[in-house]
């Protein structure tokens, strides 16, 4: 499976944050990506030993992308990573053809989320996966991969279990080809890049 190659930015956006369209944008696989319509298309679960609440927050939330943003208030986090799910489903991917997974995230605190591609149903195939280093500032987590296989029942998900710490997620986009940044204000800067993880980050600061 290919891995991706690591790359970051830094990113400050003033005023409201819009999209920009200098070049055709790849059409997203995932329904709903920016909260538009509430939680509509998404799916939430929690194991027994776990409790959480999922909303949207509107400005409080300081939205990357449009008026809402998801929110995950973890009252308990459960006994393991993927006793918490956030995810969509089902949708196709192809095999030998490249994607990439995008996710805006922040977090009440400091705190490790896990964001995963994978098989809805047995045996459960975990086709590409990324932890998520997820602060206090919005950041945008990149996993690019290459399907090893066809699937018609392919799941997109953010797993946060086994910390009680809220989490907000917006922006959330899968489609074909390498990552397009389609955010404006991006100045692209060297970072140090980390061997462990496959993933691009980007700081996102607002100015009112």
């Amino acid at each position: 499976m290919k891995q991706l190659y690591t790359v970051g930015f830094s990113l400050i956006i003033f005023g409201i944050s819009t999209l920009a369209y200098s070049q055709q944008l790849p059409e997203n696989i995932l329904k709903n990506g920016d909260f538009d319509l509430q939680l509509d298309k998404w799916h939430h679960w929690t194991h027994e030993s776990a409790s959480a609440v999922f909303l949207t927050e509107g400005r409080k939330a300081e939205p990357v992308v449009g008026d809402n943003a998801a929110y995950i208030s973890i009252t308990k986090e459960g006994n393991a990573v993927g006793n918490i799910q956030f995810y969509q489903q089902p949708f196709t991917l192809k095999k030998n053809t490249t994607y990439t997974y995008s996710v805006w995230a922040k977090a009440e605190n400091p705190r490790k989320t896990t964001m995963r591609i994978m098989h809805q149903g047995a045996p459960w195939t975990v086709y590409s996966s990324l932890v998520m280093n997820v602060t206090e500032i919005w950041s945008e987590f990149i996993l690019t991969f290459t399907m090893p296989v066809d699937d018609v029942n392919s799941r997109a998900g953010i797993i946060m279990g086994t910390d009680k710490t809220d989490v907000w997620l917006d922006h959330i986009r899968l489609y074909e080809g390498e990552h397009v940044q389609d955010v404006e204000g991006v100045e692209p800067h060297a970072v140090q890049p980390d061997a462990k993880l496959a993933t691009t980050w980007s700081s996102l600061k607002r100015k009112y």
